[in-house]
């Protein structure tokens, strides 16, 4: 019996987790802070990388997916809960009868959708492109895990306390885009040196475009098992660190 109601209560999380990622959805996708970080950003990055190169494309499509998936996963949480906080919606939704635990899930899912859903745009423009894959399952595989451990990482920055998107995205813009220059989007993994291979084996967003890389026919730098296992680390990390610093946070006020 006690079994049996674990498994509703689990259930019902997992519903209202659902509905807040499909209010997040209606409501914060076509935010201007959203289609700056999340569109905007990352295209005009490849743009001013790809235009009046001489660039094959099998390099530059594992370079667009995976930007895009890196920009517009991470972008809906740093946008959704700085807002809801000023509005006082997050408040009330911890008032409610739902876990920190769920909601952040279903904020964590929002972000996940939006990520999928642009890098399947630059995908389909990739495939035409290119005509063939080597791997579908692989790329999916790649996507699906890279937006669900970059939304995560959205997550753990919009811990910070504060009611303006802004004053996320910017701290959390600090990190982002060093991490471009260290995990071989514009510069090969190959033609690093030592250290700068050091620091792109500890990027999770080398491993998404080893994964992209590898679905497409090319090669992966580090593994196919290391590029998962590192993902699913970053992606534990993110929503162990994002839970503690929200929880932190509540205590405070």
């Amino acid at each position: 019996m006690k079994d049996e109601l674990t498994i509703v209560s689990k259930r019902e999380e997992l519903q209202r987790a659902w509905a807040i990622a499909v209010k997040d959805m209606k409501i914060y996708y076509l935010r201007p802070p959203a289609i700056v970080f999340g569109i905007l950003f990352p295209f005009t990055l490849f743009l001013s990388f790809a235009v009046g190169r001489n660039i094959p494309m099998d390099r530059l499509m594992p370079a667009l997916v995976a930007q895009t998936v890196f920009w517009a996963s991470s972008s809906i949480g740093p946008v959704s809960i700085p807002m809801e906080r000023r509005l006082k919606t997050f408040d009330r939704y911890l008032s409610a009868p739902i876990s920190l635990v769920s909601v952040l899930l279903g904020k964590t899912l929002a972000g996940t959708i939006f990520g999928i859903a642009i890098s399947a745009l630059s995908l389909l423009f990739g495939l035409f492109a290119l005509g063939t894959v080597s791997s579908i399952a692989l790329l999916l595989l790649g996507i699906i895990i890279s937006s669900f451990g970059f939304s995560a990482m959205g997550i753990m920055f919009a811990s910070i306390p504060s009611e303006t998107p802004g004053e996320v995205m910017m701290p959390m813009t600090f990190v982002r885009i060093p991490l471009l220059f260290i995990s071989g989007l514009y510069i090969p993994l190959d033609q690093l040196p030592p250290i700068g291979l050091t620091a792109a084996f500890f990027s999770p967003l080398t491993h998404t475009l080893d994964l992209i890389k590898l679905g497409i026919g090319g090669y992966s730098f580090f593994g196919v098992a290391a590029n998962i296992a590192m993902l699913l680390l970053y992606t534990g990390l993110f929503i162990g660190i994002g839970i503690n610093f929200h929880r932190r946070i509540m205590r405070r006020e």
